[in-house]
C-alpha cells in the first residue's frame, strides 16, 4: 500500500492522503466514534514518536493528527496504522468517514438513545455507496445521543440530536428539517446527503451552501411541508412520519456542563484538555496507561480534548502531572489557536507559542466573558466563527479585530508581541474590548 506525498493543499488530511505542512506531512487518523482503547492510544504514542515528531493534534472532528512524518516515514507509519486496524481500504472511504459522535456513546445511562450502534451503521453505509464519495471532502455527519454531554453547538452539515422523548431531531445546515424515529434516523440522514449530492451546484461545498440557496420549510413531522422549500419534499429525503403531534425541541444549550471541558465529572468521566489542541507522544502514552491502570477508555471529543470513561476515582493529580488541563476554568481553553510558523507552510505568526505567552493577561478577557482567537494567517482554521479579540499573523506581528472572525480588516497596525501585551493589558485596565469600545 503506497502514500502520498502530500504536496497538494487545502482539503482535510488523512492517512493514505496527507497534507504537507511546515514540519512535514500531517497524518490524520480517523477514528470511529473517538473510541481509543488504551493498548491502542499506547501504540499511536510510540508511533508519532518513531515516524513523526512526536506531536499530536487533536482535531474539531475527534480525530488525531501525527506532525513531522518524512516522504521516508510515512509508508512504515501507514503499515503500523493497518497493523492496528486504523487505516482504511482507500483514500475515498477514509475521505467520507466524517462522523462526530457522542464522546460516551455506550457508556451514559441518561443517554435517551444510545447511539453506538449507529455510528459504525453510518459509515459503513457511507463507504459502501459510492455515491456517496462524491460529498465535499469537509462534508460531515454528527451523532448526538444527548445525556450528560451533549454535542450542543457543535456543527455539522447533516446531524441527528437525541431528545428525551426517544426520537431524533434532523438538521440540515445548522436548521431543523424535522424529527425522525430512532429506527429510521439513519436512512432519513442519508436521503438528506442525496438530496445534497442531487441539487448542490459545483461551488456548494457545505449544506448551509445549500440551505442559504434553497431555504428549509418549516420543520414539521416528516421533515417538510409541501408549501415550501423547493427539492426538499419529505418524500425525496425518506423522512418518515411519526403517529403524534410535533414536539418543540429542547432550548438552545440546555444540558451544556462547562465541566465537560476538563476536569472530573459526576458521571464517572475525566476530560484531559490539551493546550489549544496539542499534545506530544509522553502525554497521550501517560493518558494511556492512566485509563489501562483504571479499566477505563479514551474517547477523543470535538473540543480538542480527551475522556477517560468510566471512571470511579479522581485522576486529577495523574493528569494534571502530564502538565494537560486539569482545570475548566483554565483560560487555555477559550482561547482557540492554530499551530502558526513554523509548523504551518501559511503562518506568519507562531500562533500557539504566542497565544500561551499572551494567556495570563488574555485571561483577563476570559473572566469577563470574552472568546479569543489567536490565527497565524487570515485562513483562520482554529475558529470559524467571530470571537470577542481576534488577533491574525501579518508577518511576524499580529493585526487586531474586535468582535470580528480571521478575514475582517485589522483595527491596528499589526503589533510585535511585546507590543500587543501592552496594548491588551490597557484594555483590560479600561474594560475595553469591544469594536465599539476600541473605535
Amino acid at each position: 500500500m503506497s502514500g502520498s506525498s502530500g504536496q497538494i493543499k487545502g482539503w482535510c488530511p488523512g492517512a493514505l492522503r496527507p497534507m504537507r505542512s511546515g514540519d512535514g506531512l500531517i497524518v490524520r487518523v480517523r477514528l470511529t466514534g473517538g473510541d481509543l482503547i488504551p493498548d491502542r492510544a499506547a501504540a499511536l504514542a510510540e508511533a508519532a514518536r518513531r515516524f513523526g515528531n512526536g506531536l499530536v493534534d487533536l482535531t474539531s472532528r475527534a480525530n488525531l493528527q501525527m506532525r513531522g512524518v518524512s516522504d521516508d516515514t510515512l509508508q512504515p507509519l501507514l503499515d503500523r496504522l493497518a497493523e492496528l486496524s486504523l487505516l482504511d481500504a482507500s483514500a475515498a472511504a477514509e475521505q467520507v468517514r466524517n462522523v462526530i459522535a457522542s464522546p460516551l456513546a455506550g457508556l451514559d445511562p441518561s443517554a435517551p438513545i444510545d447511539i453506538q450502534p449507529l455510528i459504525r451503521a453510518l459509515e459503513l453505509r457511507l463507504i459502501g455507496n459510492e455515491r456517496f464519495h462524491f460529498l465535499p471532502a469537509k462534508f460531515g455527519f454528527l451523532l448526538d445521543g444527548g445525556g450528560v454531554l451533549p454535542l450542543d453547538g457543535v456543527e455539522a452539515d447533516i446531524a441527528l440530536r437525541a431528545e428525551v422523548d426517544g426520537h431524533f431531531r434532523l438538521e440540515a445546515g445548522g436548521e431543523t428539517l424535522g424529527w425522525v424515529r430512532a429506527e429510521e434516523a439513519l436512512e432519513a440522514a442519508l436521503g438528506v446527503a442525496e438530496r445534497f449530492l442531487a441539487l448542490r451546484q459545483p461551488d456548494e461545498r457545505r449544506m448551509r451552501d445549500l440551505v442559504g440557496r434553497i431555504p428549509l420549510p418549516s420543520p414539521q413531522w416528516g421533515g417538510s411541508t409541501r408549501s415550501g422549500g423547493v427539492g426538499w419534499e419529505a418524500e425525496d429525503v425518506g423522512v418518515p412520519t411519526p403517529p403524534r403531534p410535533l414536539a418543540d425541541p429542547p432550548p438552545p444549550g440546555e444540558g451544556k456542563d462547562q465541566s465537560r471541558l476538563a476536569g472530573s465529572h459526576p458521571a464517572g468521566f475525566f476530560t484531559a484538555a490539551a493546550p489549544f489542541g496539542r499534545l506530544d507522544a509522553g502525554q497521550l502514552e501517560g493518558l494511556a496507561a492512566i485509563a489501562a491502570r483504571h479499566g477505563a477508555t479514551l474517547r477523543l471529543t470535538p473540543w480538542r480534548s480527551i475522556l477517560l470513561a468510566p471512571l470511579a476515582v479522581d485522576v486529577t493529580t495523574q493528569v494534571s502531572s502530564l502538565g494537560l488541563v486539569v482545570d475548566p476554568g483554565d483560560p487555555r481553553l477559550a482561547i482557540a489557536a492554530c499551530p502558526g510558523s513554523p509548523s504551518c507552510l501559511s503562518g506568519e505568526a507562531p500562533a500557539q507559542a504566542d497565544a500561551a505567552r499572551l494567556a495570563p493577561v488574555l485571561a483577563g478577557f476570559v473572566e469577563r466573558g470574552a472568546s479569543v482567537h489567536v490565527s497565524g494567517c487570515a485562513k483562520g482554521c482554529a475558529r470559524r466563527a467571530p470571537a470577542s479579540i481576534t488577533l491574525v499573523g501579518q508577518g511576524g506581528r499580529y493585526g487586531i479585530a474586535f468582535d470580528a472572525d480571521s478575514k475582517a480588516p485589522a483595527e491596528t497596525e499589526p503589533m510585535s508581541l511585546g507590543e500587543l501585551m501592552a496594548f491588551l493589558t490597557k484594555r483590560l485596565t479600561e474594560n475595553s474590548f469591544k469594536s465599539s469600545d476600541h473605535v
